[in-house]
């Protein structure tokens, strides 16, 4: 049986803009802005795939971050 694509992310009140923020940003962390675009580019519905080869990382990398996003949203 073939995987089925992940849904959009649903995002919290207030993080598109922090989040948005933060994946522009270049005085903070370079994998905290990865993982902004991560929950972006999810939350937009694009497929787990897309994702990590828009960002040039793993499928692993990108549903981990997703499933924190979810958890605990921080």
């Amino acid at each position: 049986m073939a995987n089925r694509p992940a849904g959009a992310l649903g995002l919290r009140e207030g993080d598109s803009e922090e989040l948005l923020r933060l994946s522009r940003s270049t005085a903070g962390r370079a994998g905290l802005a990865q993982r902004a675009r991560i929950v972006m580019l999810a939350a937009e519905g694009l497929p787990n795939t897309v994702i990590a080869e828009r960002i040039a990382t793993t499928r692993t990398t990108v549903i981990g971050w997703r499933n924190w996003y979810k958890v605990s949203g921080d």
